[in-house]
């Protein structure tokens, strides 16, 4: 039987979810996401970045009424955020996961791109599960986290 530390075998995961597109939605920038100069806030860089999580999360069982029913819910942590090009009020756009590492926490990467394609900015968050009952920040819960590694 093949045995290997479940650090290592995520980390090794984690390199293999890193080539490959986990999921990535169509928006528009909306009034509420822009400055007096049209142009997207921070915020709402880090907002959609939890949206897209929120959707994959529903997309793979877990609704934000079911994540309530276990008591769940999502702390955020740092980000990082770096934008290369301004996107502007009512521009479509594309957010792309692109990496999602799970271990305490969870840490992801997404990617913004125009209507032309460019990358117009990334977003590395670090997010964390918390137990509305216990009141405290809890690890991944296994069947969750069976969505993001399938093998493990």
């Amino acid at each position: 039987m093949f045995s290997r530390p479940v650090n290592l075998l995520r980390r090794s995961l984690f390199l293999t979810l890193n080539r490959i597109k986990m999921i990535c939605k169509n928006y528009i920038v909306t009034g509420e996401d822009v400055n007096d100069y049209m142009v997207m806030e921070d915020t709402a860089y880090i907002s959609y970045t939890i949206r897209l999580l929120y959707h994959f999360l529903f997309h793979n069982g877990f609704s934000k009424e079911k994540l309530n029913y276990m008591h769940l819910g999502l702390q955020e942590g740092n980000h990082e955020l770096i934008i290369h090009k301004n996107l502007m009020f009512t521009e479509h756009f594309l957010v792309e996961m692109k990496h999602c590492y799970i271990e305490d926490k969870i840490n992801i990467k997404s990617c913004f791109f125009n209507s032309k394609n460019e990358c117009c900015a990334e977003v590395t968050k670090e997010v964390k599960w918390f137990d509305a009952i216990g009141k405290e920040v809890i690890k991944t819960p296994n069947q969750i986290l069976r969505h993001f590694y399938p093998k493990i």
